[in-house]
């Protein structure tokens, strides 16, 4: 059997219209590589986004669709942060050319960040005032805490419970509160100290006061009015 003849112009046009054909510059490298655009969005990441305090970030980009075709940038991709955008857990990365062809899009990523946070390390009642061995320091995702979480055992000592709460439960900043130590109205030490010299004599709470708090007491001999801290022992120390 005879097969028709095609004059060879004819097939290349029929080609190109088709867009099976393609020119040299599409294989010369016309398109940005998706590689360079999550290299950029790393980059930028573990640069300006995660915590300065997170140790070894974990960062896990979400692929770009495969059908997606940028003009290739003439000059470096520039990063940053969304408004709005969080800085760990689920997050995008907007990665931009201001090249001769313009674009911007946004990359999906995920940031996992692990510290050490504040935890139960028994099973605690409410209205317990947390002591040391009450707590403890475990390591977790903190991209998984979005009610916040405490990193020292400091920051727990003295706190009372608003709630109970059972082994291993990461304390937030919503569980705990002050309890009030002194009362207004109330007989108090006042505490002076200067270097390895420490002065106490009676006083009158004028404000109530928890573990922390600046509140005035008086000198009940001298009737001065000083401004302290209230310890956790129910002193007020006041500065000489």
């Amino acid at each position: 059997m005879k097969l028709p003849y095609y004059p060879l112009r004819k097939i290349i046009s029929t080609l190109c219209l088709c867009g099976l054909l393609y020119t040299p510059a599409v294989f010369g490298g016309a398109y940005q590589s998706h590689e360079s655009i999550y290299q950029a969005a790393r980059s930028y990441a573990r640069s300006h986004v995660v915590p300065k305090h997170a140790q070894k970030p974990e960062i896990k980009i979400s692929k770009l669709d495969s059908r997606l075709k940028l003009k290739k940038c003439s000059n470096r991709l520039k990063a940053f942060l969304p408004k709005g955008g969080r800085k760990i857990g689920k997050t995008t990365i907007g990665i931009k050319c201001t090249g001769s062809n313009p674009w911007s899009l946004h990359v999906p990523l995920t940031i996992s960040v692990y510290g050490k946070v504040l935890v139960a390390s028994r099973q605690l009642q409410k209205n317990s005032v947390l002591k040391k061995t009450d707590i403890k320091l475990a390591r977790y995702n903190l991209a998984e805490l979005p009610f916040g979480y405490f990193e020292s055992l400091d920051k727990g000592v003295g706190m009372k419970l608003k709630r109970r709460v059972t082994e291993g439960t990461v304390l937030t900043p919503a569980m705990l509160k002050k309890p009030r130590i002194v009362k207004r109205g109330q007989k108090v030490s006042i505490m002076a100290q200067s270097g390895s010299m420490v002065v106490r004599m009676q006083g009158k709470a004028l404000d109530n006061g928890a573990a922390g708090d600046r509140i005035k007491v008086m000198n009940v001999k001298s009737r001065k009015k000083l401004e302290g801290v209230v310890t956790l022992s129910g002193e007020v120390k006041v500065d000489i």
